[in-house]
């Protein structure tokens, strides 16, 4: 039995011929006025290297010394911040206290650090804090076993 060729296939075909067709013929045209309107915005305002500078760019992680003065004030680029310094309240007493806990929370975030002691040097240092962009209030708590807590804050403002 022959098969017999339906007219409407036959004109679907056609439109869809006709279509990828005409595609083709365009893109290997590649019309010299539709470059020119591409490339027009260039032309009236190129970009030269003499009117173009980097973008700023804030390094993500910083660092901070702390001190043991409560109402230090600072500015920092960076995002993220390490707190480092001395054990505060350990170098008032002739024998080394026995150091309970360590927070340090900013409460611009309610962010409390996770903080890294070294009794041994009598240092500390915390891990990476986000730090809102304006100011920032970081809060330092040393609590001994005696029941001392010897409190500092640290005002860092994030340009």
């Amino acid at each position: 039995m022959a098969k017999r060729l339906n007219p409407i296939e036959l004109v679907i075909f056609t439109v869809v011929a006709a279509g990828f067709g005409y595609s083709a013929y365009q893109f290997l045209e590649q019309r010299p006025q539709f470059q020119a309107q591409m490339l027009a915005p260039m032309t009236s305002s190129p970009v030269s290297e003499s009117n173009r500078s980097p973008a700023s760019v804030a390094p993500l992680f910083g660092s901070v010394q702390f001190g043991c003065k409560s109402g230090q004030m600072g500015s920092v680029r960076a995002s993220k911040i390490r707190i480092s310094g001395p054990i505060c309240g350990m170098e008032a007493h002739a024998q080394r206290p026995q150091l309970t806990g360590t927070t340090v929370v900013n409460s611009a975030n309610q962010f409390q650090a996770t903080v890294f002691t070294d009794l041994g040097a009598g240092r500390f240092s915390t891990d990476y804090i986000p730090l809102n962009s304006d100011k920032n209030a970081i809060r330092l708590e040393f609590k001994f076993k005696d029941g001392k807590t010897v409190s500092h804050d640290l005002l860092l403002q994030r340009e």
